[in-house]
């Protein structure tokens, strides 16, 4: 206790702040737009998955030239020159707090964990500072409002915010741990451990809020209300939102959609990147991704080619002269297909006849593959292509539609011309 008062008094004057200080508070604010314009930091957080001290001051190098600035204005304003600064005073150490608490934190190597544990530990320090001045609290919760039977004071907001903050943080804590354990699970599908991550932070944040809305001094009764428009407006505007996400479930529950499949549907063929609340995203080959409602997938006619597993049979037709000898344009097309990568040797491919057309023996090459991901395009034109090699190199041809047409009468009369005409 002795060291909270003595961090108290550090803070705060005992009488409280001094209205007549407020340009205090004006000049730390204009110091903190001038080194947030001239040393903002040209790399964001957001290009680097690993912390350190070092990074960190590289980040928030705009703030810790700001506190050293306001510490410097305070030094010689208050200690040498003897003008009361109760503001820069309370701001020289909670400032030089937040960089110790910003450094410490940016020792965990993971970005996540520093960043949270570094916001809850501004918030806590945040709102000591601010509790430990006098009376600021009653005036926090003087500044009310009524609505109805219910109270919301400044207060109530600012420790609804910090609840939900922290009890947010907590639940993202939770859910990221519990999604790491299911991953490693090998008994568990990827859609199942999808589901199961999105449960926890959905139940997660609904908890978050809960909690934030009871430390506002909102009785939670009083939201059957808002719970009932709610409702009402589920049951009109939000329909196709709801939709999509019961679909959602609906495809992580049954498995017949998973991420890493590949799909065809209306006319989009590609495999699905990851599952959402509200679509799933499918790529195809050209590296175009479509956002498809789950809705869609549940309603409309949806091919999967790896559900069962990743094997595709793939039909090739072929058609040969009548003159070749078909035995042998069987031969040589099975030793085209089996010469081709991606193509499977067990099952192996297989080449039928499968009747005579107009011009030519028609023939149908099917082959298996084990990669749909990678497109069927692809080996389609690799085999046609060692097809037609094979067969220039051994004559045989490839036929295309001729027709011989016969006149047996005409009504024209044709006149013999012994010279032919000067045009």
């Amino acid at each position: 206790m002795e060291v909270l008062d003595k961090w108290g008094q550090l803070l705060a004057p005992k009488g409280g702040f001094d209205p007549s200080g407020a340009w205090q508070a004006g000049l730390l604010l204009f110091l903190l737009l001038v080194c947030a314009r001239l040393f903002k930091s040209r790399k964001a957080a957001a290009d680097f998955d690993t912390y350190s001290p070092r990074l960190w001051l590289t980040w928030n190098r705009s703030f810790a030239i700001f506190w050293v600035l306001s510490s410097a204005i305070y030094l010689i304003l208050g200690p040498i020159i003897g003008i009361q600064t109760d503001i820069l005073r309370f701001f020289f150490y909670l400032g030089g707090a937040w960089i110790v608490i910003g450094l410490l934190s940016a020792l965990l190597r993971e970005k996540f964990w520093a960043e949270s544990v570094a916001f809850v530990a501004y918030l806590i320090t945040g709102i000591f500072g601010l509790a430990l001045v006098e009376d600021s609290i009653r005036l926090l919760e003087e500044m009310s409002f009524s609505v109805g039977s219910v109270t919301i004071s400044a207060w109530g907001v600012l420790a609804g915010i910090i609840a939900f903050a922290f009890t947010l943080w907590v639940g993202l804590a939770v859910s990221r741990i519990i999604e790491g354990r299911v991953k490693t699970i090998p008994k568990l599908s990827g859609s199942l451990k999808v589901l199961i991550a999105k449960i926890v932070r959905i139940v997660s944040i609904f908890i978050a809020t809960m909690i934030a809305v009871s430390s506002m001094g909102v009785d939670l009764s009083a939201l059957t209300v808002l719970g009932g428009a709610l409702g009402l407006g589920l049951g009109f505007g939000l329909q196709k939102v709801v939709s999509n996400f019961v679909s959602g479930i609906i495809l992580l529950l049954d498995n017949s959609i998973k991420p890493g499949d590949v799909i065809e549907i209306d006319g989009t063929y590609g495999w699905i990147n990851n599952l959402r609340a509200r679509y799933a995203s499918v790529i195809t080959r050209d590296g175009t991704e479509h956002l498809i409602p789950n809705e869609d997938l549940i309603t409309q006619r949806v091919i999967n080619w790896s559900f069962t597993d990743n094997l595709v049979r793939v039909r090739v037709p072929i058609g040969v002269s009548y003159k070749s000898d078909p035995h042998q344009c069987i031969q040589l097309i099975l030793e085209a297909a089996n010469s081709t990568t991606r193509v499977l040797k067990n099952p192996g491919p297989n080449c039928l006849l499968n009747g005579f057309g107009d011009s030519s023996v028609d023939l149908e090459l099917r082959i298996w593959l084990a990669d749909p991901s990678n497109g069927i395009g692809a080996v389609r034109s690799e085999v046609l292509l060692k097809i037609w090699d094979t067969f220039k190199e051994n004559g045989i041809e490839i036929p295309f539609p001729q027709r011989d047409l016969h006149i047996r009468s005409s009504s024209v009369d044709f006149v013999k011309r012994e010279q032919p005409d000067p045009e």
